[in-house]
């Protein structure tokens, strides 16, 4: 803003035209103002309330909000062996999954669930462990040439007394 003054020695109309200069050319026009405000004053006081007025925060899961308002501070925070939050630019924020998650009580990905201590399918395709040993939906295991089942059930029923409970009605009749 260029400095405006007059000499004590220049005229009433020096004054006048040098200070009625001081809005058109420092200050601009009032009427090309886009606010609702009439002055400078109004104008700077409006944009300021607009600027700093804060926002609302919402999360998707539920109606909860929460109001950021002027000098507030936004945290983005990662829980330890869940989920990391990085903020990169003025406007970027980056969610990413550690490697290693604990704490869960279910995945699935693709046709593989983990619920518990159980992997099932969650199509018809085999369950293949580690290449190496394969697990029907029907319950067929496929590429162990020996297997020790005194500890499998079936329907909660230890498949290992099965046969004998077998034998014992056949030979019972």
């Amino acid at each position: 803003m260029a400095v405006r003054s007059v000499a004590t020695t220049n005229t009433l109309e020096t004054f006048r035209t040098t200070f009625n200069s001081l809005a058109s050319t420092d200050i601009g026009d009032v009427a090309t103002l886009t606010t609702t405000a009439s002055s400078v004053v109004g104008a700077i006081n409006e944009l300021a309330g607009e600027q700093y007025a804060g926002f609302t925060i919402s999360d998707s899961g539920s109606s909860t909000t929460q109001q950021i308002g002027a000098n507030d501070n936004i945290t983005f925070a990662g829980t330890s062996n869940q989920i990391t939050a990085t903020v990169s630019a003025q406007d970027t924020v980056t969610f990413a999954l550690a490697s290693t998650i604990t704490g869960l009580s279910s995945i699935t990905s693709g046709a593989v669930q983990i619920l518990d201590n159980r992997v099932l399918t969650t199509d018809s395709t085999n369950l293949i462990l580690q290449d190496i040993i394969g697990v029907s939906s029907a319950g067929a295991i496929t590429g162990v040439s020996t297997f020790d089942a005194t500890t499998l059930t079936e329907n909660s029923v230890r498949v290992a007394t099965q046969p004998f409970a077998i034998a014992q009605a056949v030979a019972l009749g």
